[in-house]
C-alpha cells in the first residue's frame, strides 16, 4: 500500500495513542497529540479510513445522554497493525548499520547521487519522537554524502576539527554551525534540484532546532557519533583527482 510519509507518521502515532488509551480515539485527541487543527486530523482520519487503515464507529459521549448524543471515534484497523508490524520487521532486519554500509559502498563506488537511498534513510527516523539523536546523525551523514565532489567532502572534513574541537566541548552553536556549513557547501555545488534543496534545508533546520533543545549529555553523544561517522567518510572518500 502506497502511503505518503505524512500518512505513515499519522497512522504510526495513532497506533501509539491507541495502545496508550486502550480504546477508540476522538479526532480532537489526535489533533492535540499531533499539534494540528481538528479539521486536519478529521480529514486525515477519513482519508486513512478510505485506505482501509482506520475504522470509524459511533459511541455515546461520556458527558452526554439521550438520543442524538453519539460521537464518532476511530480505531486502527487490523490492516494498519499488519502494515506497521511488517515495517517494524523490515527495520529490524536492516537497521542503521546496514544502511550506513550501503551508503559507504556508494561512496567507494563514486555513486553519491542516490536520492532514493537518502530518502530511505530520512524516512526511517522522523524528527519527532524518541530518536532526535539518531535523526541528527543521519541528516548530517546525508549532507556529507550529498557532496558530489571529493573536494567538497574533504573541505567539510578539514573544517570539522575547528567546528567540533572536542566531544566534551560540543556546544549548541558549534553543532548548529556544522549543519549550516554543510548546507553551504551543498548550495555551492548546485547539483541538486531546487525542490530537493528545499527539502534538505528543512531537515537541516530541524536538525538545528533539535540541537538547540538538547541537554549537554546528548550534545556530547551527538558530537561523538558525528566524529565517528565523518572519520569513516574520510577513510572512504577517494582522493581528489587532479
Amino acid at each position: 500500500m502506497k502511503l505518503t510519509r505524512r500518512q505513515e507518521d499519522f497512522i504510526h502515532k495513532m497506533l501509539d495513542l491507541y495502545r496508550e488509551l486502550q480504546g477508540p480515539i476522538h479526532y480532537t485527541v489526535m489533533a492535540e497529540r499531533l499539534g494540528v487543527s481538528r479539521f486536519t486530523a478529521y480529514d486525515m482520519l477519513r482519508l486513512l479510513e478510505e485506505k482501509g487503515l482506520v475504522i470509524s464507529e459511533y459511541q455515546l459521549a461520556e458527558s452526554k445522554s439521550g438520543p442524538g448524543r453519539s460521537e464518532v471515534v476511530f480505531i486502527p484497523s487490523p490492516e494498519a497493525h499488519r502494515l506497521f508490524a511488517s515495517l517494524a520487521g523490515e527495520t529490524a532486519g536492516e537497521g542503521w548499520e546496514a544502511i550506513k554500509t550501503r551508503a559507504l559502498e556508494k561512496v567507494r563506488a563514486g555513486e553519491l547521487y542516490d536520492q532514493e537511498l537518502i530518502k530511505e534513510v530520512l524516512a526511517r527516523t522522523p524528527p519527532e519522537g524518541p530518536g532526535p539523536l539518531r535523526y541528527c546523525v543521519e541528516v548530517m551523514t546525508i549532507a556529507a554524502l550529498r557532496l558530489r565532489s571529493s573536494a567538497g567532502r574533504r573541505l567539510l572534513l578539514e573544517y570539522l576539527p575547528g567546528i567540533l574541537p572536542g566531544v566534551e566541548s560540543a556546544t549548541r552553536a558549534n553543532l548548529s554551525l556544522l549543519g549550516g556549513f554543510a548546507l553551504g557547501l551543498l548550495a555551492n555545488e548546485s547539483a541538486d534540484t531546487s525542490e530537493w534543496r528545499r527539502e534538505l534545508l528543512e531537515h537541516v533546520r530541524r536538525y538545528q532546532i533539535l540541537v538547540a533543545d538538547m541537554d549537554p549529555k546528548v550534545r556530547r553523544q551527538l558530537a561523538a557519533a558525528l566524529s565517528k561517522v565523518f572519520s569513516l567518510l574520510m577513510i572512504d572518500t577517494p582522493p581528489v583527482k587532479g
